[in-house]
């Protein structure tokens, strides 16, 4: 399942690090704060104040710094998995890039008897994963033979 980003606005993006691709816009970073995190810090992320970063370590002692959106353009693997949820009332899928399959987070979608929250489901993305859209266009260099 994709989850669609609309891309008929001149938003910023975040890009797959590996591969580039459009993952998420930057006006679709929301903060969804979780109890669970080792630690939160709101942080300037390319000119956007105060995003929402969370650390969080899963059962095999690997540690994630997690943003988190309302959608994204990722593609869910594998089944829905209740267990070891950092957002309780949540199930999470593995995303990853739709384009080159890198692991770019979660997505997170409520459980059916879960009323404490009014969104239906989200996506936690890696932060160090992504790579903001003018730091890859300013990486693109032009070669002197083709500069007028």
């Amino acid at each position: 399942m994709n989850l669609m980003v609309k891309k008929n606005c001149l938003c910023d993006f975040l890009l797959c690090q590996q591969c580039g691709h459009d993952v998420v816009r930057f006006d679709s970073v929301v903060s969804i704060p979780s109890i669970l995190s080792y630690r939160q810090r709101n942080d300037s992320i390319h000119g956007k104040d105060k995003v929402l970063i969370q650390l969080f370590r899963n059962p095999q002692g690997s540690h994630f710094e997690v943003i988190t959106s309302k959608d994204a353009d990722v593609l869910k693997v594998d089944k829905a998995y209740s267990e070891d949820s950092w957002f309780p009332g949540f199930t999470w899928t593995i995303a990853v890039c739709p384009r080159c399959g890198t692991h770019l987070g979660w997505v997170f979608e409520a459980v059916e008897n879960y009323v404490q929250s009014d969104k239906k489901s989200f996506v936690g993305l890696i932060l160090d994963k992504l790579l903001h859209q003018n730091y890859a266009e300013s990486l693109l260099i032009i070669p002197k033979s083709y500069k007028s």
